[in-house]
């Protein structure tokens, strides 16, 4: 077991590598460039003067060649002073500037790397160093917070998030797995059929229509009929309306119920999506392994059929669902993008979406990266986990 997690952890650190690459080769393939959507649908008075273009695109490394700025961006440029004539262009040895940037092809002697600003003139202020992703410098973000740390961003909206998908998963886990083992078990019985049109409804259903059908019916026009009526967005409430489950029940704004409270509609949402697939998979898988011969043997020896069924086959047809589910932990972080936009449910995948909107690249780089990571972090996590529900599998 030990070998097999030495490779697995030799090939992750590869995969992460190829998809550090990925992702800043595809924001450098962006058409017209990464900055060019920048100035689309600002005012004239919000539009971005090419100065300051210019400092964004030497913040993203894009006056850089690729290997310099993909270096920089991943492990920071506080090395370069030492080893920056190597990779740069030897002609500007002599043309060191202090800016912080790398408008010349040579790293700045930036704040934390030991330079100073002795032999440069007109330089009041020292520019702290990149750090890169690997350190968790992700930068600042340019228009949804600007100057706030990327890092700080995310850190507050993960919590929305981890509450969101956490509930998810764990609602539809507890009553997805039983509910297919049960309608495998009584194959073709009223239940069996009752489950998979569920399912299939669930499956075939638009996350989006699903979520405004909710919205509608639980938020406005229960409000219109008097009746008790949920928070249709956001996290917290601000101010408690009359009539609302929160009126109702005594619910301080802002407080921890507040949160649990306007998590039911978006919770429900996801849990009837995950739900429907969860049940049906492992229902085939369930079904599958009922006909595999260890069962037939342990039904022969006379074994109880409840001891058969959950002892041998459901913890065998864990497997495939196991599959499914470990790529739940990337969505711990990445969030519901859609059900977060509808509910206006400020967590990662709402998040993302204003950043793609407003060209805040560096949270859009930092989102793909923790995800590619989780992504990896994921697989093993699966793998290890077909040992503890299949003692047949073991990794030598």
């Amino acid at each position: 077991m030990a070998n097999y997690l030495i490779r697995r952890a030799f090939q992750m650190i590869i995969v992460v590598i190829f998809a550090t690459i990925a992702i800043n080769m595809l924001l450098r393939a962006v058409p017209g460039g990464p900055l060019s959507g920048l100035n689309l649908a600002a005012d004239e008075k919000d539009r971005v003067g090419d100065e300051e273009k210019a400092r964004l695109e030497a913040a993203l490394g894009l006056n850089q060649p690729f290997i310099l700025s993909y270096l920089t961006w991943v492990i920071g440029e506080d090395w370069v002073d030492e080893v920056g004539d190597a990779i740069g262009n030897p002609d500007l040895n002599d043309k060191l500037i202090f800016t912080g940037t790398w408008t010349d092809y040579q790293t700045p002697k930036c704040q934390g790397a030991g330079g100073t600003n002795e032999g440069f003139s007109g330089v009041a202020n020292l520019t702290p160093c990149k750090r890169g992703i690997l350190r968790g410098d992700f930068g600042e973000s340019w228009s949804l917070a600007q100057g706030q740390s990327v890092m700080g961003i995310i850190q507050g909206r993960i919590k929305n998030t981890a509450y969101l998908m956490i509930s998810v998963t764990v609602i539809s886990l507890v009553i997805a797995i039983p509910i297919g083992i049960i309608s495998a078990v009584r194959q073709y019985s009223v239940l069996d059929y009752i489950v998979t049109t569920f399912s299939f409804f669930g499956i075939a259903m638009p996350v989006f229509w699903f979520a405004l059908l909710v919205i509608i019916l639980f938020g406005i026009t229960f409000q219109q009929q008097g009746w008790i009526f949920f928070p249709t967005g956001d996290v917290y409430t601000t101010r408690v309306l009359p009539g609302s489950i929160q009126d109702v029940l005594n619910i301080e704004p802002q407080s921890l119920a507040d949160r649990w409270i306007h998590l039911v509609l978006p919770v429900s949402v996801l849990t009837l999506l995950y739900l429907a697939g969860w049940s049906r998979f492992m229902r085939s898988s369930m079904l599958e392994v009922l006909r595999q011969d260890y069962v037939r043997t342990a039904r022969a020896k006379g074994l109880r059929e409840r001891f058969v069924i959950v002892k041998h086959a459901a913890r065998n047809a864990l497997i495939p669902l196991i599959t499914i589910v470990v790529f739940q932990i990337p969505d711990i972080f990445s969030g519901a993008v859609i059900t977060e936009t509808i509910f206006n449910y400020a967590g990662m995948g709402r998040l993302y979406i204003d950043a793609l909107g407003r060209d805040d690249w560096p949270i859009v780089t930092a989102f793909l990266f923790i995800n590619a990571i989780l992504v990896v972090i994921a697989t093993l996590v699966g793998d290890i986990l077909y040992t503890v529900v299949d003692p047949r599998i073991r990794f030598e």
